[in-house]
């Protein structure tokens, strides 16, 4: 923990410059029978004070530090602080009072100068409140955001594995489709590449990219559908709505491909009961629904897929994505960006 004070001094002046102009109208109330001479001499006394002391206070915490880190030892480093600044503030104090009485003539009550005593206790209190309070609460929102960014630092570490996750798997089933292909049409054999390689190249030029246009999105899955019913035919149908002024929102990359190829994974994918998918607006969300047709045994899910989609998005969208799910169909809201 960090115990440098994160104020500038300008602000602090300034708050202790109001705090005295309280401080003055007060004694005015309860001192009515003194000069104008005696409060005004006093409150410029007051003022550089507030000055010392405040600056007793910075030099005491950082010697203190060393010997008693906030950290490790707060209990200490507190009460020594607050001792040491009511000692300074006694010595102030008592200074003030002997000016009054002698160079003023002004003849103070002993109770209120054992008032004036108590009140330079409390001032060390509440100056040492405010100098440790700002520290614990400026260490304390920076740890938050510390905590955020390594969260999604981790998040897209995630994501990023995720992404990754299109080289071994589908260039697999890609390349035994292509294979397939080469000796019963050369010629969907050679467009079924060129699909393939612009998937690739979509991949490689936005893999550093936190989001793409819808737009741009949208084009890289039409050639990742021209493979998929190229593979599966009549198997899967796909249905594809959006209105074209939102097609310059933006969204995170391969959104729409891990969404696809989730449905894929979890559901039976056959002529007789194709799996229906279908890409639409929905407010000011990405709705991707697909029909339910789950298979008995998904191999190679970690179920991790969705949940670091979700992570990824509470970073850069200020909606989360919605997940719903029914016997019929599997629908998942992207908020877009």
């Amino acid at each position: 923990m960090k115990s440098e004070f994160p104020i500038g001094r300008k602000k602090m002046y300034a708050v202790f410059f109001v705090a005295n102009i309280f401080l003055t109208g007060f004694r005015l109330i309860i001192l009515p029978g003194l000069s104008q001479q005696f409060h005004t001499i006093v409150s410029i006394a007051s003022l550089f004070g507030f000055w010392g002391l405040w600056e007793f206070i910075l030099f005491l915490g950082n010697s203190l530090e060393k010997k008693f880190p906030l950290a490790s030892h707060p209990n200490k480093r507190i009460i020594s602080q607050i001792l040491a600044t009511y000692l300074l503030a006694t010595i102030i104090g008592h200074i003030l009072i002997v000016i009054s009485v002698n160079t003023l003539q002004v003849t103070l009550p002993s109770i209120l100068q054992s008032f004036g005593y108590l009140l330079y206790f409390l001032l060390s209190i509440v100056m040492n409140l405010i100098y440790f309070g700002t520290i614990y609460f400026f260490n304390w929102k920076n740890d938050l955001v510390r905590l955020a960014n390594m969260q999604r630092e981790q998040t897209l570490v995630k994501y990023n594995a995720l992404r990754n996750q299109l080289n071994p798997h589908f260039l697999f089933n890609a390349l035994t489709s292509l294979n397939s292909l080469i000796f019963e049409n050369q010629q969907l054999a050679s467009d079924f590449l060129q699909q393939l390689s612009k998937v690739y190249r979509y991949v490689l030029q936005n893999k550093e990219k936190e989001t793409v246009s819808l737009s741009t999105e949208l084009d890289f899955i039409s050639h990742y559908i021209f493979l998929l019913k190229t593979r599966f035919g009549n198997g899967i149908e796909f249905q594809i709505r959006l209105p074209e002024k939102l097609k310059e929102k933006e969204i995170v990359p391969v959104t729409l491909q891990i969404l696809i190829e989730n449905a894929m994974k979890h559901n039976v994918i056959s002529n007789e009961i194709p799996l229906r998918i279908s890409i639409a607006i929905d407010n000011e969300y990405l709705a991707i629904v697909n029909s339910v047709n789950k298979k008995t045994k998904v191999e190679t899910s970690n179920k991790q897929g969705l949940e670091n989609l979700k992570s990824l998005y509470q970073y850069l969208a200020d909606k989360p994505i919605d997940i719903i799910e029914t016997d019929s169909l599997f629908q998942v809201r992207i908020p877009l960006i």
